[in-house]
């Protein structure tokens, strides 16, 4: 399970263009369940992902896994416990251009002590699982928006981490590759993996087990 208490990020602080993105964010994600934060661009919801997802350090408050505080420990630490426990879904994909799908979604093992050829497998499979068998060896730009995200999502989960963190994974794709998207998160809750979304899709909305509303920042509600 993952617990943030009253997780703030002020940027610039003390600066005249200091910026409070999020202040005081209160919320449990369980694993085994998808929990979705919606709002408006620009209203935290990134700010608030990268924070629990360790890629960015809160100003104040904590993040809870497990029962164990993650931010009473050192950046060193983080980055560990990053690479071997979380998976993220970038809004920009962020593939490697000269790389081809398959080779993409094996990047993340460069960071572990394992021969990424040997995962070579259960990366065709995540890509078969997310229909993109018969692509894996094409090179980024044959691919549509829809498929470079459905090798974002396959490179994430190639460490099989325990939580995912997407940060608006359809903002790219298109009908088709949203759906197929949608229906691999739903099957990703029967591996009891904690799965933190945000979105503005309808359709990944519904899919939350639980929903919070950001709004400037802040909190406004949860159902």
């Amino acid at each position: 399970m993952i617990e943030t208490v009253g997780l703030t990020k002020i940027y610039n602080q003390g600066k005249k263009n200091q910026v409070e993105a999020i202040t005081d964010a209160n919320l449990t994600a369980e694993s085994g369940e998808i929990t979705v934060l919606v709002g408006p661009s620009g209203c935290g919801k990134t700010t608030l992902m990268s924070m629990i997802g360790q890629l960015l350090t809160p100003t104040k408050g904590k993040v809870i896994v497990d029962d164990e505080n993650l931010t009473a420990y050192s950046d060193d630490w983080k980055a560990i416990f990053r690479r071997n426990n979380v998976g993220f879904v970038f809004q920009h994909i962020n593939l490697l251009p000269n790389l081809n799908a398959l080779d993409n979604v094996l990047v993340p093992l460069l960071c572990h002590d394992v021969d990424p050829p040997q995962y070579k497998q259960t990366a065709l499979k995540l890509l078969e699982k997310l229909g993109l068998a018969e692509r894996a060896s094409f090179d980024v730009d044959q691919l549509s928006g829809g498929q470079q995200q459905r090798v974002a999502i396959a490179r994430a989960l190639i460490t099989e981490p325990k939580i995912i963190v997407a940060d608006e994974p359809l903002t790219f794709v298109d009908e088709a590759s949203a759906k197929t998207i949608t229906d691999f998160f739903e099957r990703l809750k029967e591996e009891s993996k904690t799965i933190l979304i945000s979105t503005h899709a309808t359709n990944l909305a519904k899919l939350a087990d639980k929903t919070y509303v950001i709004n400037d920042g802040r909190l406004v509600s949860s159902y």
